[in-house]
């Protein structure tokens, strides 16, 4: 969706830069302001990644990458509008970025889990299935309720109950209208439900 131009404003020596002169820049190719855009936007990517994952895994350091990455493209593809902070823009972004991680990881872990055998030896001899490993984590569960869920459901659920934004925050990161949102949410939570007690139905 085209944009209205960000007017340009230079800055005064030793001054920060603001969102929009930075925005500016990325369009202009302007590579000088890598530094302002990664101490402005770090925190909001690292907070996002991590209300979704939970952790911080041996991917955790990708996926910041990964999110930077995508919120270049973004900017350089002019999809930034401004009606919101830069770092609540990116860290919508980021948010994709960790549902998109799980979803690969669910394929990835059935996958894996189909060649490997039944069962598995703990170092005290006891024997316990691959499945009922994971079931033991609440996390895990969640994440693979996520991974089935539509995504645009899932990126509202995530916006507003992980995140935190409000209704009419959501609406503007995801290009959806206040009542479509709304809508996007009850029907994401009603998916949630459903799909959790689909799963445990299935244990």
């Amino acid at each position: 969706m085209s944009t209205k131009p960000v007017p340009s404003r230079t800055p005064a020596p030793g001054c920060a830069l603001d969102d929009y002169q930075i925005v500016e820049a990325i369009r202009r190719g302007d590579g000088s302001v890598a530094r302002s855009l990664y101490d402005r936007l770090q925190p909001a990517i690292e907070y996002a990644l991590c209300r979704v994952l939970r952790h911080r895994g041996g991917d955790f350091d990708d996926l910041v990458q990964v999110s930077f990455e995508r919120v270049i493209k973004a900017i350089a593809a002019d999809r930034f509008s401004g009606q919101s902070a830069l770092s609540t823009w990116a860290a919508a972004i980021a948010g994709h970025v960790a549902i998109d991680h799980l979803r690969r990881s669910q394929i990835e872990r059935r996958l894996f889990d189909s060649s490997l055998p039944e069962q598995r030896v703990s170092s005290s001899g006891v024997y316990w299935t691959e499945r009922s490993l994971e079931a033991r984590s609440e996390i895990s569960h969640l994440h693979a309720v996520l991974s089935k869920i539509k995504p645009k459901l899932t990126e509202t659920v995530l916006l507003h109950d992980v995140l935190g934004y409000s209704i009419d925050e959501v609406a503007i990161l995801t290009g959806a209208s206040r009542a479509a949102t709304r809508s996007r949410l009850f029907r994401g939570r009603r998916e949630l439900v459903r799909q959790t007690a689909a799963r445990r139905a299935a244990r």
